[in-house]
């Protein structure tokens, strides 16, 4: 498995066992080297040309999912799966059970008091944080 980042966070991807390429210019080189050439499924959770970069990787529409670039994703015929599709009674008992085997994480970035919530979502618009941004009462 593959996964996009910033340098920061390439030792977080490498723990959980996948394989870190930097984002920018020059992605679609650097998943192919790390890929070997094939790149199977591709997901989006950013939007801005990731879709294009999958069909660029040669990836088919129905191994496409993107959670914020739905223009693109009907175009070509992409899944725009998201949190909705995961909102099930069946979903959530599953990430119980994770939960308490402990064999779910959920990174916190930072918490904010309510009254700081604009700082929140800047730091939110910047897509720069590794992990949830929390506002705690």
């Amino acid at each position: 498995m593959i996964g996009l980042a910033s340098e920061p966070h390439h030792a977080w991807l490498e723990k959980h066992g996948v394989l870190p390429v930097t984002y920018g210019p020059g992605t679609a080189v650097r998943i192919r080297e790390a890929s070997g050439g094939r790149v199977d499924a591709f997901i989006d959770t950013i939007g801005e040309g990731y879709v294009a970069l999958a069909v660029e990787l040669g990836v088919r529409p129905a191994r496409i999912d993107t959670i914020r670039d739905w223009k693109a994703a009907t175009e070509i015929g992409a899944h725009t799966y998201g949190e909705g599709a995961a909102a099930s009674a069946v979903v959530l008992g599953e990430l119980a059970r994770l939960a308490a085997r402990g064999r779910l994480e959920v990174p916190i970035a930072r918490t904010h008091p309510p009254e700081a919530v604009q700082e929140a979502f800047r730091a939110l618009e910047r897509r720069h944080t590794h992990g949830k941004i929390v506002l705690r009462p």
